[in-house]
């Protein structure tokens, strides 16, 4: 990472247009099921963040612009998903100034999961711990997590990893 990139919270704040300009983008004919219109554009789209190492595509579409902007959208996510930011100590639920009630549509949405996924990382995957951080409950938190499936698979491997047992949906 250069020492002039944006943090992973800055690129999240970024409007589509913004974050769009700091990727290197590649459009590529998708093979796959689709039929006779499939290959015949190079309308699915990769997008690529180089000094982060993060990369999300699309080709579900035949439009490469409806690609392009889900691309953005698994961006986002990826993001949110890899990369992890020190939390300040004693500190957790002041960082996150926004509702606790948003949706995967919300544009706020990766940095929503972002913030949580790095309190849990600070508390060593421990949801009691991390939703005392969060000053929430530990079952408001799981709740929060289980609504996206990739979060969901992302936190139990991650719990996993340290010998903790699988968090089950609510």
């Amino acid at each position: 990472m250069h020492a002039s990139s944006p943090d992973r919270d800055t690129l999240l704040a970024l409007d589509d247009d913004a974050l769009l300009r700091l990727c290197r983008q590649e459009c590529y004919r998708a093979s796959g099921p689709g039929g006779q219109h499939r290959n015949t554009t190079d309308s699915a789209v990769r997008l690529s963040v180089a000094d982060y190492g993060v990369v999300a595509s699309c080709a579900d579409h035949r439009s490469q612009h409806r690609n392009r902007t889900e691309a953005l959208k698994r961006l986002r996510t990826a993001l949110a998903l890899e990369l992890r930011q020190p939390v300040p100590p004693d500190r957790g639920a002041e960082l996150w100034e926004g509702p606790w009630k948003l949706g995967r549509k919300d544009r706020r949405y990766a940095g929503f999961i972002a913030h949580v996924l790095d309190v849990l990382a600070h508390n060593d995957w421990a949801v009691g711990h991390a939703g005392k951080a969060l000053g929430i409950s530990t079952g408001k938190l799981i709740r929060v997590l289980s609504h996206d499936p990739q979060i969901w698979n992302a936190v139990n491997q991650e719990r996993a990893k340290r010998n903790l047992v699988n968090l089950r949906r609510p």
